[in-house]
């Protein structure tokens, strides 16, 4: 069942964190990984989400945490991290309930 990290970001210090999005693509695509969205300019129409939205696809949630915790991503994970605020969900598909 597919895995998706959805997140959404305000970019805090924008030249630190163009190294991080120079480097995160390989990471993303070694694990089995890519990106279904990625934009700059979105808008919020509920809640407070920033003008970043990005959305990942991985194969399954093991895919996913894998890439998350490598040691390649999490070299380069402050990049992100130190150079932005936001959120960051991990969700799967087939996993909602009518009750």
């Amino acid at each position: 069942m597919a895995a998706y990290l959805i997140g959404n970001f305000k970019v805090t210090n924008a030249e630190e964190f163009e190294k991080y999005r120079d480097l995160v693509t390989q990471t993303i695509r070694d694990h089995g990984g890519e990106y279904v969205l990625v934009d700059m300019n979105s808008v919020a129409v509920e809640g407070d989400s920033e003008h970043l939205s990005v959305v990942l696809k991985f194969p399954d949630m093991e895919a996913l945490q894998g890439w998350y915790d490598s040691p390649e991503y999490q070299e380069i994970h402050p990049l992100r991290a130190d150079n932005s605020e936001g959120n960051v969900t991990f969700a799967t598909t087939g996993t909602a309930k009518n009750d």
